[in-house]
């Protein structure tokens, strides 16, 4: 409130004109906290906006490995039963024809080694089926520590601790449980190749052993001659060059495979130390430790 010379009033008239300043401050002020109030709102509720279309997102890619897990297949539970049925009478077969031609302290132990890697690949389906569970688990764990975030916090509190909570789970924790995720996923995709190799081999194995025992057997009955026991020993030398290759490739995959698999665990093993936070990296302190760290949302400003 002004004179004509444009000057502040002077006597009653200046008291009445700082009243009238004061309030005029007091509602640019109560307008600037509402406007800044609706501007805090807004952005966390585009925030909240953001996560739950990033988290769609995520679900949609986990769905899609949900039914990609159960798409695979494996080998029936009595497949390893009717293998072995096949191996154990034609490997004791050959054993006789390998004694008889002269080369039992050889192709003896290399048979028996044959056999002892043998394996029933069941137990790596079955495992990689649990990792794939706890792939699933891991999924459902990240979904619920975010979704919790945005709607327990967020909505409720605000200031550096709950800005610094936000940024921890949009560039650090999602991105853990994300490669941990991977890691899973690396693992359950070489337990399944070690499964089918399991299968690849036993098969190849039946496969040779049924097709060259009854040619070593029918040799037999020759080596009563020189000539009938060195086409025996010539049948059984080839028949343990093609057993020895067949080892050989066999425990170089599972050498591979045992390598990739040390590495996935000590990956899994650093990821592990990442996940335990504590205090000391978030600089968290209890609520009302610190008023600037946790505020609430309804506190006027």
């Amino acid at each position: 409130m002004s004179n004509s010379s444009g000057n502040p009033p002077h006597g009653r008239n200046t008291h009445l004109y700082k009243q009238a300043e004061r309030l005029r401050v007091a509602a640019e002020q109560a307008k600037s906290a509402e406007l800044a109030k609706q501007t805090r709102a807004a952005e966390q509720a585009k925030t909240m906006q953001r996560a739950q279309w990033n988290m769609i997102d995520h679900r949609a890619k986990w769905d899609t490995a949900g039914q990609a897990k159960a798409a695979q297949v494996r080998v029936d539970s009595s497949f390893f039963d009717r293998m072995w049925n096949q191996l154990k009478p034609g490997s004791q077969r050959i054993v006789k024809a390998l004694t008889i031609g002269g080369l039992a302290a050889v192709g003896i132990p290399l048979v028996i080694t044959a056999l002892m890697h043998v394996g029933d690949p069941s137990k790596y389906f079955d495992d990689r089926s649990t990792w794939n569970e706890m792939l699933e688990d891991l999924k459902v764990s990240a979904w619920d520590v975010w979704i919790t975030y945005f709607s327990e916090v967020a909505p409720y509190w605000m200031g550096h601790a709950s800005e610094t909570v936000q940024r921890y789970l949009r560039f650090e924790l999602i991105g853990m449980f994300d490669e941990l995720g991977r890691i899973a996923t690396e693992i359950s995709g070489t337990l399944t190749t070690l499964a089918w190799d399991i299968v690849d081999y036993n098969t190849s194995l039946v496969d040779l052993v049924t097709s060259c025992a009854p040619i070593l057997l029918a040799l037999v009955p020759f080596a009563g001659t020189l000539p009938g026991k060195a086409l025996l020993m010539a049948a059984a030398f080839g028949f343990l060059k093609l057993l020895w290759g067949l080892v050989k490739e066999f425990l170089g995959k599972i050498k591979s495979l045992d390598l990739k698999l040390e590495t996935l665990g000590h990956k899994m093993f650093e990821l592990r130390g990442l996940f335990n936070v504590g205090d000391n990296k978030l600089h968290l302190k209890p609520v009302g430790y610190d008023p600037n760290l946790w505020v609430p949302v309804t506190k006027e400003n």
